[in-house]
C-alpha cells in the first residue's frame, strides 16, 4: 500500500528529472553553438591578419580534414564498430569469395563487402572512393574536384543529356556531373545501403528532379535499349567476372552517337603472372575486396570493340609531370606507413587479445584494411597496376 501511494510522486519526480536533464542538454547545446560561432568569427578575424594569419592558415592546412582522407578516422571506426560481429563478417567474406572463385558469380560477395565497407570507406576517405592524379599544390579534395570537371568534359555532358553512372556506389560522381553540366543522371548500384545513402545525398544536394538511384546489376540492366545519351563508370568494372557481357550492356543502353567513358583499376603490360611478388599484390587486391581478378587494358579494348564501340580517347591522367601518382594520397596522409607497419598490426592483435578490440578485428584489419591499401601503393610503385587511365568510346550512328 505504501508503495502504491508513493508511485505518483515517484513518477512526477522522474518526469521532473527527465525535463531538467533535457533542459540542461539544450542549454549546453545552445552554449556550444554560440561558442562555436564566436570562435569561428574570431578565427576568421585572426587569420585575416597579414603575418599571424599566414602562419595560422598553414597550421590549419596541416590538420586532417574529418571529411576527407585522414588517419584519425581509424579511431572513429573503433568507436562505431566496437560491438560489431567481425567473426561473422570475415566468415561470410571468405565463403563468398570462395563461391565467386568456383562459380564466377562475385555479386553476393561484393554486396556483402560493401554492407560494411561503404560506411568505413566514407569515414576514412570522405565521399570520394576512387583514386585521381594528385596534382602538385592541390589538396586531395581539389584534385577530386578537378577530376569531376574532367569527367564531365570527357563525357561531353550537356544539360539535355540523360546520363547513366553504372556501379555508382552512393552516386557521388554522377551528382557532381549533374551539378556541373545540368544533365539528368541515373545511378545504378546493387547494395541496399548504397541506394538508401544515395537517395539521402540526392535530397541533401537538392537534385531530386535531376538525379535518381536504381537498384540493379550492370550485367543485366533494367533499362530499355538506347535509353541514355552518355554512360560512364568509375572503378566498377573490376567487379565484373564477364567483361564482354558488361560492355555489351553499356552499348545496348547507349543511344547511337552516344559516349561510353570508363576509368578503371587495371593491370598493366608490366604485370608478370609468373612473378610471385606481382601475383601476391594483385591477388590481394582482388581477395580483400571479394572481386574477380583485375582486368588488363587490352581486355577492355577487346571487349569494347566486340560490343561495337569505337575508341576515341585513351589517356593516362597521371602522365603529365605536374601530376602525382594516383596512389600517392595514401603516402601524403601517412596512411600507408601506418598500415604497412608490423608494429601497428601487432598492437591491434594485442588489443584484441586484451579484449579492448572485438574478436576477429585483427583479422579484419589485416585482410580488409592493410590489404588492399598497401597493395595498391606497392603495385603502383612497380607499375604493374594503374588507377588513372581514362578510356572513351562512342557508339556508331545507325545506318
Amino acid at each position: 500500500k505504501l508503495r502504491v501511494q508513493q508511485a505518483p510522486h515517484t513518477l512526477r519526480c522522474c518526469r521532473w528529472q527527465s525535463c531538467l536533464q533535457s533542459a540542461m542538454i539544450q542549454v549546453a547545446a545552445d552554449f556550444g553553438a554560440t561558442l562555436a560561432s564566436v570562435f569561428a568569427k574570431g578565427w576568421a578575424l585572426v587569420t585575416s591578419l597579414p603575418l599571424v594569419g599566414a602562419v595560422l592558415r598553414k597550421l590549419q592546412d596541416a590538420i586532417p580534414d574529418v571529411n576527407d582522407q585522414n588517419i584519425l578516422s581509424f579511431f572513429a571506426l573503433l568507436m562505431r564498430y566496437r560491438s560489431f560481429d567481425f567473426v561473422a563478417f570475415m566468415r561470410s567474406h571468405r565463403e563468398a569469395l570462395k563461391r565467386g572463385q568456383e562459380t564466377g558469380d562475385f555479386v553476393p560477395g561484393v554486396c556483402n563487402y560493401y554492407r560494411l565497407m561503404a560506411d568505413i570507406i566514407t569515414m576514412s576517405s570522405g565521399p570520394f572512393w576512387h583514386f585521381v592524379p594528385m596534382t602538385q599544390g592541390l589538396s586531395r579534395k581539389e584534385c577530386h574536384d578537378q577530376f569531376h570537371h574532367r569527367m564531365a568534359s570527357f563525357l561531353s555532358a550537356q544539360s539535355e543529356d540523360k546520363i547513366l553512372e553504372f556501379g555508382c556506389g552512393f552516386g557521388e560522381i554522377g551528382r557532381q556531373v549533374a551539378l556541373l553540366s545540368g544533365a539528368s543522371v541515373t545511378g545504378l548500384t546493387m547494395a541496399d545501403e548504397e541506394i538508401a545513402g544515395g537517395n539521402e545525398r540526392i535530397k541533401k544536394a537538392g537534385l531530386e528532379g535531376r538525379c535518381a538511384m536504381v537498384q540493379g546489376n550492370y550485367h543485366k540492366m533494367p533499362f530499355a535499349e538506347a535509353s541514355f545519351d552518355k554512360v560512364f563508370g568509375v572503378y566498377t568494372l573490376k567487379y565484373s567476372a564477364d567483361l564482354e557481357v558488361a560492355l555489351s550492356e553499356m552499348a545496348r543502353v547507349l543511344k547511337p552517337g552516344g559516349r561510353f567513358v570508363s576509368y578503371e583499376i587495371l593491370v598493366t603490360d608490366k604485370y608478370d603472372k609468373e612473378n610471385k611478388q606481382h601475383r601476391y599484390l594483385v591477388d590481394n587486391i582482388s581477395h580483400s575486396t571479394c572481386m574477380p581478378p583485375l582486368w588488363s587494358a587490352d581486355a577492355m579494348r577487346k571487349a569494347a570493340s566486340k560490343a561495337g564501340l569505337a575508341k576515341k580517347v585513351e589517356i593516362d591522367l597521371c602522365a603529365p609531370e605536374a601530376e602525382g601518382a594516383w596512389y600517392s594520397c595514401f603516402e601524403r596522409t601517412g596512411i600507408y606507413n601506418v598500415l604497412a607497419s608490423p608494429v601497428t598490426l601487432k598492437s591491434v592483435g594485442l588489443a584484441e587479445t586484451l579484449r579492448i578490440l572485438p574478436r576477429s578485428f585483427a583479422d579484419f584489419y589485416d585482410y580488409c584494411l592493410v590489404h588492399p591499401t598497401t597493395d595498391f601503393v606497392e603495385a603502383g610503385r612497380l607499375g604493374i597496376v594503374t588507377g588513372s587511365v581514362m578510356m572513351v568510346w562512342e557508339k556508331p550512328q545507325s545506318k
